[in-house]
């Protein structure tokens, strides 16, 4: 029993520590930023990912500051530092800010977008460093992907609010898209409007014992045409009565 419940705490304690293992990522980051901050992000940065980073440096424009900056540092779901000094910007102003562009692609989504392109070009990535802001007038990540020696390998540069590429620096080769074919419609083949297809009689002719090319042959009723005097109509033998049955039976059945 006492085996069994060391067990029981040996897995909650690991349940516990997944995650600080794994970090946080930058759109959990902002929610430990006071209020009113989170509206004013000019920039978000991190390094040394794997994938997630141990701290964000969150940049907002303060406009109290003597250079704008206020620079937010968040570790572990709390913030750790707070001050008007960033390695990342000298200054901030009010057109810096993201403004109220939606971040809907999160730091972990841009970074498996960058091993993807990695993957397909064959790259082994080690670490990544994050830097989300503006390219030109809408915010944007850009994630370096570095190499067991830190040095950069590539970088992909993706949109936060839709998830497009803008550019991937370093990786000439792009990722396979899943192209799984889909079932177009098929063109009603030429013919009377109205006529069934092929496909149709074989579905509604019920089994007759008859080669499937009888089954399945499309029947065109057209009115008799007189026949000049003196001349006899053909008897339809016994196949053709059979199959102008088998019209005149899908002529009822079929809607139009």
């Amino acid at each position: 029993m006492i085996a069994g419940m060391r067990e029981v705490l040996s897995v909650a304690t690991v349940l516990a520590l997944l995650p600080a293992a794994f970090g946080e990522t930058a759109l959990g980051a902002i929610k430990q930023l006071p209020k009113g901050q989170a509206a004013r992000i000019a920039r978000i940065e991190a390094r040394d990912g794997t994938p997630n980073p141990d701290r964000w440096y969150i940049l907002t424009q303060d406009p109290a500051a003597d250079t704008g900056v206020r620079e937010f540092v968040v570790s572990d779901g709390k913030i750790v530092a707070s001050r008007t000094l960033s390695q990342f910007a000298e200054s901030l102003t009010e057109k810096d800010m993201l403004g109220a562009a939606p971040l809907t692609i999160d730091s972990d989504q841009a970074a498996k977008l960058a091993r993807d392109y990695a993957e397909a070009n064959a790259t082994v990535v080690m670490s990544m460093n994050y830097e989300l802001k503006k390219e030109g007038t809408e915010p944007a990540w850009t994630i370096s992907c570095l190499d067991d020696k830190g040095n950069k390998i590539g970088a992909v540069v993706v949109l936060a609010a839709t998830g497009s590429v803008l550019s991937h620096d370093g990786f000439a080769l792009e990722p396979q898209v899943d192209a799984t074919p889909r079932p177009t419609p098929r063109a009603q083949p030429p013919g009377l409007e109205g006529e069934p297809t092929p496909e149709v009689v074989a579905q509604l002719t019920p089994a007759t014992g008859r080669p499937a090319a009888v089954a399945t042959t499309q029947h065109r009723h057209r009115p008799q045409q007189a026949s000049p005097a003196g001349t006899q109509q053909p008897t339809k033998s016994g196949v053709g009565k059979a199959l102008d049955s088998v019209g005149r039976t899908l002529h009822k059945l079929l809607p139009f």
